[in-house]
């Protein structure tokens, strides 16, 4: 089964975000690691033009879709 996948705003032509809460780098395929901060958020580093940001998965799907149920989401919130 293909899970659905959308781009992640602003790093459209670097990473998808799926359904289930997962990023894959669109260059090589890989799923990209989260890690859980002290609060439980699953937290990821993006790279965008040689740029590093931190950012929440939570937020970047519930941004990607925004019309899902939260109960999909399979990631730590």
């Amino acid at each position: 089964m293909i899970e659905e996948t959308r781009g992640i705003k602003s790093y459209e032509d670097v990473y998808d975000i799926t359904r289930s809460g997962r990023i894959i780098s669109k260059k090589t395929g890989r799923v990209w690691h989260r890690n859980g901060d002290e609060y439980g958020y699953a937290n990821v580093h993006l790279v965008k033009n040689g740029e590093r940001t931190l950012r929440k998965t939570f937020e970047l799907w519930k941004c990607a879709f925004h019309d899902a149920a939260e109960h999909e989401y399979k990631g730590e919130r």
